[in-house]
This record gives C-alpha cells, sequence and structure tokens, in this order.
C-alpha cells in the first residue's frame, strides 16, 4: 500500500532530523517537568531562599528619616521592670506627643490595666489624638483574640499586629488589611492623612484593589511567585525591606522618660513604641538577616509603615511577580534555551562556555529585575536551562560515542591515529543512519601481493608461518599508514592500500601529493621488505619476492556489509586495474622493486621518481589498452620529461 505524499515526506522529515527531533523531546519533557515540580511547590524553600539573597543584595537605600523606633530594651526593662504600668506608658505618650509626632503606635497590647496609672493613660491617649494601639487576630485553634480596650478603643486607633511567618519562622509577607486594618496598615493612614490628607490608602471595592499614590499594591494570591497552594487570607503583600536591622532611628525608652531628647526627632513622624529586648522574644527571621540575627516586630513593622508611605508618596515600587501563565512561559524559554544550544552547537566547550555565560546573564539579570521590583522565577529558570543543555548534550555524546565507535570500527585498523581525530572531526560529512554513504572520489589505490608464499610456508611450522606472515603485513601496514595512506584490507598474503580517503581530495595539488605518497610507501615498503629477506635467508628461510601494482582514478568509496558488520572500501574500475598491474609483474619486469603503475600515476609524479616506461598493455579483463611504466627509485635531480612513447628512464 502506498502512502500518501504529505506522510512519506513526514516521515523522510523525521528521518534527516531524528536528532534534532529527539533533543527537542527531551526539552519539553525537561520544561514540563519543572514546571510540574513547580507547581507542586517542590522548588518553594530554595526558591524563597534565593528571594532572600535577592533582598539581601538590594540593601542599599537611605534610611527612612519619617519613621522613628522607641525602643524598649534590656536596659530599660531592667532599670523600670517588665511589664511596664500604664503609668510609664502614659509618661511615653505624653513625651512623644510633646514633640507633636504625626502618629504614635504601640506595639504592646494595652487590653488590660498594668498596675497603677490607667486613667492616666487614657488621659494621655486622649490628648495625644493619634495613638495606634495593637490587637491580635487569633487564625491558630487554641488561641484567642487580644481585643482594643474598651476604655481606648473610642480615642484610639488599633490594628492587629500578627506577622504571617514561612517555614522557619521567616516573615516576608504581610497581610495589610484582613477583618480590619493592620498595625502597620493604621498607622501610614494616619501619618497620611495628618501631613497628606489627600494621598491616602484608597480601597476600590469593585477591584477589591488598595490603591497607593499611582500604584495598585499587587496583592498575594494562593500561587504567587514561589508560593503555591498558600493560605492568602487578607490582603497580602511582599514586605519590600528598607534595610538591616536597627536600619531606622531608635531611641531608648529611657531617654524618651527623662525627657532626653530634641523635639525635631519626633516632629511629624511616625514613632512606633515597641520592645528590642531579646528576653521579651518579640522577634524573627527576615529576607534581610543572616545567621542568628532577628529583627524585632517593631522593626518589621516599621518596614512595612515605610513601604506603604514610600510608595504613596515616593512612588517606591512593591514587590511584584508575574502571572502564572508569563513565569510558566520564561521558565520554558529558558528550558528551550538550554536544549537548542546543546543541540546547535555540539562542540562540548563551547557549550559550556555559553552556556555559563547565560547562567550568568540570566543570575544577573534577575538581580536587575528585582532592583526594579520584580521578582523572576531564578531558580526554575536555571534548573531548566542547565537541565535540559546536559540531557541534551548527554543525548548528543551519546549518539557521537556510538557514531565514534561505528567511525572507529570502520577506520581504527586502516588509517593512523591522526587521520582517524581528522576523520572523527568531520564525522558529519561522513555518516547517515550509522553508515558511510557512497561518494565518488579520485584516489590513487595500491596492491601488494607475495609471489612464493607456499614455498616459505612450506619451510615454517604452522605457528612459525603465522607470525611470519604477520610480520610481513605489518611492515606493508606500518608504511602504508606512515605515508598517509589506508589500509583497505588483507587479501591472504595480498594487501589493498588507498591514497585520498576517507577525506576527499577535492583539488589536483592533494591528488598530485596521494599518487605520490603512494608511490613512495610502494619503495618504502620494497626496501623494508629486501632487509627482511636477508635477515630470513640468515634463517634459512627462501627468500620472497612482493609485487606492486599502483594506479589513479576515480572511485565510490563508502561502507559495505550488513549492519553487525561494516567495512569501509573503495569499488570501480581504478581498484581493478591497480589489482591487475601488480598481477601484471609475472608477465613484465617491474623493475628492482617489482613496481608497476599506470599513465595516470605516472602523470602525477611530476619527475620526482625515476620511472621507464613498460608499454601498453590490454590488462586481464580490459580491452583498452593501458600505459604501463616500473618504478625504478626517488629521482635525485629533476630532469625533463621525456615522451611517454620512449622506453628511455625518466
Amino acid at each position: 500500500m502506498k502512502l500518501p505524499a504529505p506522510l512519506v515526506n513526514f516521515g523522510a522529515f523525521c528521518k534527516r532530523n531524528h536528532q534534532q527531533l529527539v533533543a527537542g523531546l527531551i526539552t519539553f519533557s525537561v520544561s514540563l517537568g519543572v514546571l510540574v515540580l513547580r507547581d507542586n511547590g517542590t522548588f518553594k524553600q530554595i526558591e524563597l531562599l534565593s528571594y532572600d539573597n535577592l533582598m539581601r543584595s538590594q540593601l542599599n537605600e537611605p534610611s527612612d528619616q519619617r519613621i522613628v523606633i522607641v525602643e524598649i530594651s534590656e536596659a530599660d526593662i531592667q532599670r523600670f521592670r517588665w511589664p511596664f504600668s500604664d503609668r510609664l506608658f502614659a509618661k511615653l505618650i505624653n513625651q512623644i506627643a510633646s514633640a507633636k509626632p504625626a502618629v504614635i503606635g504601640i506595639d504592646k497590647y494595652l487590653d488590660l490595666p498594668v498596675l497603677d496609672g490607667r486613667s492616666e493613660l487614657v488621659e494621655a491617649t486622649k490628648n495625644a489624638g493619634n495613638v495606634v494601639n495593637a490587637t491580635f487576630l487569633a487564625t491558630v485553634k487554641g488561641r484567642s483574640n487580644v481585643e482594643p480596650a474598651k476604655d481606648l478603643e473610642q480615642i484610639s486607633r488599633y490594628g492587629y499586629v500578627n506577622l504571617s511567618t514561612d517555614k522557619g519562622a521567616v516573615v516576608r509577607r504581610s497581610a495589610i488589611v484582613g477583618d480590619s486594618g493592620s498595625f502597620a496598615f493604621e498607622i501610614t493612614q494616619l501619618y497620611l492623612q495628618k501631613l497628606h490628607n489627600k494621598q491616602q490608602l484608597v480601597f476600590n471595592p469593585d477591584a477589591i484593589q488598595f490603591t497607593a499614590g499611582k500604584q495598585i499594591i499587587p496583592r498575594m494570591t494562593a500561587n504567587y511567585g514561589a508560593y503555591r497552594k498558600e493560605d492568602d487570607s487578607g490582603y497580602q503583600v511582599m514586605i519590600r525591606y528598607r534595610g538591616k536591622p536597627r536600619s531606622f532611628q531608635h531611641i531608648s525608652a529611657s531617654d524618651v522618660i527623662d525627657g532626653k531628647f530634641a523635639p525635631e526627632q519626633f516632629r511629624d513622624r511616625a514613632v512606633l513604641i515597641g520592645i528590642t529586648a531579646e528576653s521579651l522574644k518579640d522577634s524573627f527571621a527576615t529576607p534581610v538577616t543572616a545567621d542568628e540575627e532577628v529583627m524585632y516586630g517593631v522593626e518589621i513593622h516599621a518596614n512595612i509603615v515605610s513601604q506603604l508611605i514610600s510608595a504613596t508618596l515616593d512612588d517606591r515600587k512593591f514587590i511584584q511577580v508575574w502571572s502564572n501563565d508569563l513565569e510558566n512561559l520564561w521558565i520554558a524559554i529558558w528550558a528551550i534555551i538550554g536544549g537548542g544550544l546543546a543541540t546547535f552547537i555540539p562542540n562540548a566547550f563551547r557549550n559550556v562556555g555559553l552556556l555559563a555565560t547565560l547562567a550568568i546573564g540570566l543570575t544577573v539579570g534577575s538581580y536587575i529585575a528585582f532592583a526594579q521590583a520584580l521578582w523572576l522565577p531564578i531558580f526554575p529558570s536555571l534548573l531548566g536551562l542547565i537541565s535540559a543543555n546536559v540531557l541534551v548534550m548527554s543525548y548528543q555524546l551519546a549518539i557521537q560515542q556510538s557514531e565514534r565507535k561505528v567511525l572507529m570500527g570502520l577506520f581504527s585498523r586502516h588509517v593512523s591515529k591522526e587521520l582517524v581525530d581528522i576523520i572523527w572531526s568531520n564525522r558529519e560529512k561522513f555518516m547517515e543512519e550509522g553508515r558511510i554513504t557512497g561518494q565518488e572520489v579520485y584516489v590513487t589505490v595500491l596492491f601488494t601481493d607475495m609471489r612464493n608464499f607456499s614455498t616459505a610456508a612450506e619451510a615454517q611450522a604452522p605457528g612459525e608461518t603465522l607470525n611470519w606472515l604477520n610480520n610481513y603485513l605489518g611492515t606493508i601496514a606500518n608504511e602504508v599508514l606512515a605515508h598517509g595512506g589506508m589500509v583497505d584490507k588483507y587479501i591472504g598474503d595480498a594487501v589493498m592500500a588507498v591514497f585520498g580517503v576517507p577525506i576527499p581530495h577535492a583539488n589536483e595539488v592533494e591528488r598530485t601529493r596521494d599518487a605520490q605518497s603512494a608511490v613512495d610507501a610502494a619503495l618504502a615498503i620494497a626496501r623494508k621488505l629486501a632487509e627482511m629477506n636477508d635477515v630470513w635467508v640468515a634463517q634459512g628461510l627462501p627468500p620472497v619476492t612482493t609485487g606492486i601494482g599502483i594506479n589513479s582514478g576515480t572511485v565510490i568509496a563508502g561502507s559495505l556489509g550488513s549492519a553487525e558488520r561494516l567495512e569501509y572500501s573503495v569499488l570501480g574500475d581504478a581498484v581493478n586495474i591497480a589489482a591487475r598491474l601488480e598481477s601484471f609483474n609475472k608477465e613484465v619486469d617491474g623493475g628492482p622493486h617489482h613496481i608497476l603503475i599506470s599513465e595516470d600515476t605516472h602523470q602525477r609524479l611530476n619527475n620526482n621518481f625515476k620511472t621507464e616506461f613498460v608499454g601498453k598493455y590490454a590488462l586481464k579483463g580490459k580491452k583498452q589498452e593501458t600505459g604501463i611504466y616500473r618504478v625504478l627509485d626517488i629521482q635525485k635531480k629533476a630532469n625533463p620529461v621525456v615522451s611517454s612513447a620512449s622506453s628511455e628512464t625518466t
């Protein structure tokens, strides 16, 4: 049944581009695998750690002078004891309020009276008129809300101080609004109301969005950046930390109570009162803290307040991410780049260099993007890039090893190691479907054959004969390889060698060099065998005579045989003529070295060898006559070329 033309064409396309299609399939599988693993949250922790590194790299902003922290340190609680009395908090509020700050935020639950001075605390709060108190929203079973104090609820604002934590109790995000406003949200709103009444955080109920100045505040979803299936209750945002711990101005509670401060330190500022005493355990790990370092809760709230105020007044960007679809496309593109790099640049060293350059570029680009408050999926992108590249490169190397095995099996026994390396570097010219395709090439073919093998073999034991023959054939092969030829095959005690393959020589200079190399090799073989004859005769063995025939011409070169047993060889009339010339030594005098060459080879010697015209003969199986020359020696001095019709030495 004949297949439709489109299917035939498609099959041919797949056959031609098999490796590229497999590489594409590997790349697709890698990108899909990375995306599936990311969607399952496999990379969450390592992505969040890379996020922390990105955040630490951007801590080059100046301190926000609009915010001041009044800290309750270990020294303060040792002096005044803990918990501070209501009277002490009242004094703190009165002292700060006297400097006319924009807002006073107290990061301490004041829901229950402590010791004495409750009426003074209420009075101080009322007089200040800009106090934000702390509440707590229970999100875990077994815990209770901390509600605003009834006596303070009507005279102050309040906001919850809950902080969202990731694994390891790391604070990277915060819900600025839940059922009510957060502590930082309420401080920000009161600050903006006091100093910038027309620039407050605005809620759009239709879009369910808050805006800060010109920006929409990006709200975290369940799948946001590295987060997967995360609790996204409330209006959560990524905290863009301004600096490391103590990057805001700190004034001790003792100094405030004692009046040791300048009013300018608080005027028109957001003042946050909070704990920095390690023993009270109000501290957290953050992206900008390292090792055992921590940041206290009041500092985290100060960073959130600074983020909201700066976004509204200075257009400082919130940390944003792309949509999931766009992030997936970004990751897939990098996997495609990695796989494509390995596919189209198979050189391992160049590939590794470009891969390293791309990986560094991706990393640096991600840092630059984060400086603009854009959090890119750096780890999955790097994983896709490197994994696709490594797997495709491994596949390419496996294919190369398979091809090299085929090539080495075809050539390693026939050509020199140097030529094998050249063949490998040009493998694409040779290989197709695991075999070397036939190609028409111009070569010089050399045949040798021992004349009296039977006589020599009779004088030796069978084992000795094999060693002797291997020595004989090895001598011929070594000279062929030394002169740049290829040993095509051994036929009993005969050897067939070819010059000009497997790398085709297209220009005349190379073809001439091949012919001269073949004649050089023939003379070298004759001299070596003459030396060996002396040894064999001394051992009581009969001397051997070896006939050599050389011809130049066009042949078909390629691999022959089945897939299990391939041999590289050449076929054509030029091969037959060389074989006939070798055999013709039995009928005519081949000279002292028994070397006969054809007219085609003789024309390429350029007077570099002493030759003698034998005559024109119709060789066995041929109707057309062939001009034949015997080779005498290497020409010491260049002599004029004598007519080929002459029988004189040239």
